[in-house]
């Protein structure tokens, strides 16, 4: 049985951009309208990507509340220059994360947008921890957002159409107490908030696989940080095999010819 979940904390956007499409001048014309362009001119080189599809994902983010979408996009800007994103992909991170932090790009769905393939089950949360810094398991999550940003401007610059968000598979066999451990959970609380307040509105799909008995826990936790993405848990039945056939065999381009 294939359970999909809708977790959406925003409300009816009376404004007409919440579900506008991506394409077309109509956009231009809307976004001015709310001035919100004009509020930020200051920041925008400071931007990556400064055009009207990037400012819309703020606004959607605060549900077209202006003053609250310039404070998150001002205090993302900082959060840029803190962390040094701009030069993020030239760091590398320690030998034993690379090694045993599993995970990353696997191919592309049919939409193009990047899938990301988390491996959480086998995790040795505990000994990553005790062997790296939390700062350094938090920049290595903070160069793959900035990576999959990458891989979305190309992924539009090919397709000629806007990619903006990604599909991410989250592999929990074998999760257990161990994960359960509280800095491992304070640390992916903290990666959550995280990637929700600087990259909004990019992740589209979240598949849970292989998560049967401890599907209330998963629910209940993402579900207390409010995100706003579609999560859907496959449990090991005959419609779930069928449905990751699917992603798997008809869903997914590999990311390497």
């Amino acid at each position: 049985m294939a359970m999909q979940l809708t977790w959406d904390q925003k409300p009816p956007d009376s404004s007409g951009l919440l579900f506008f499409p991506f394409d077309g001048p109509p956009l231009k014309g809307k976004l001015k309208k709310l001035g919100f362009r004009d509020n930020i001119q200051d920041v925008l080189p400071l931007l990556p990507t400064p055009d009207d599809y990037f400012l819309l994902r703020w606004l959607r983010a605060r549900s077209f509340d202006l003053q609250k979408s310039e404070a998150m996009l001002r205090k993302h800007v900082e959060f840029r220059k803190q962390k040094n994103l701009e030069n993020i992909m030239s760091w590398q991170p320690p030998e034993v994360i690379q090694q045993y932090l599993a995970g990353g790009m696997c191919g592309f769905d049919l939409n193009g947008c990047p899938v990301w393939y988390d491996v959480i089950g086998p995790l040795d949360v505990k000994g990553l921890l005790l062997s790296a810094s939390k700062q350094d398991l938090l920049r290595t999550k903070m160069r793959d957002c900035e990576m999959i940003r990458l891989i979305c401007a190309q992924q539009s610059e090919k397709l000629g159409k806007k990619i903006e968000t990604l599909t991410m598979v989250y592999d929990c066999e074998g999760l257990g107490l161990k994960h359960l451990w509280k800095p491992a959970v304070e640390l992916y609380g903290e990666f959550l908030c995280m990637f929700e307040e600087n990259y909004p509105e990019t992740l589209g799909r979240l598949f849970v696989i292989k998560d049967v008995l401890r599907f209330d826990n998963t629910y209940s936790y993402i579900h207390a940080k409010k995100v706003s993405f579609t999560v859907e848990v496959l449990l090991p039945d005959k419609a779930s095999e069928e449905r990751l056939q699917q992603l798997g065999e008809k869903g997914l381009v590999p990311s390497q010819p």
